[in-house]
C-alpha cells in the first residue's frame, strides 16, 4: 500500500512541477515580450524623431537659400501670424 502511495505522490509531484515549470515559463515569455516590445517602440520613436529633424532642418537650409535676408524674411512672414 505505501508503494502505491508513494509512487501516485511521486506522479503527482511530478505533475505539479510540470505545471508549475509550464506556468513559470509562459510569464517569463510575456516578460520578455514586453521588454522587447518596449524598445522596439523607444527606438522607433528615436528614428521618427531624428527623422522629423532632418526634415525641418532641410525647410530651414531650404528657406534661407531663397536669397532674402533674415528681415526680409520677417517681414513677409510678419503677415502671416
Amino acid at each position: 500500500m505505501i508503494g502505491e502511495l508513494g509512487q501516485l505522490l511521486t506522479w503527482a509531484l511530478g505533475a505539479a512541477g510540470l505545471f508549475v515549470g509550464l506556468l513559470a515559463g509562459r510569464l517569463l515569455g510575456r516578460a520578455q515580450g514586453r521588454r522587447e516590445g518596449r524598445r522596439e517602440a523607444e527606438r522607433d520613436a528615436l528614428e521618427d524623431m531624428h527623422e522629423r529633424m532632418e526634415r525641418g532642418r532641410a525647410a530651414v537650409a531650404e528657406g534661407r537659400a531663397g536669397g532674402d535676408d533674415p528681415a526680409e524674411r520677417l517681414r513677409r512672414n510678419d503677415g502671416a501670424w
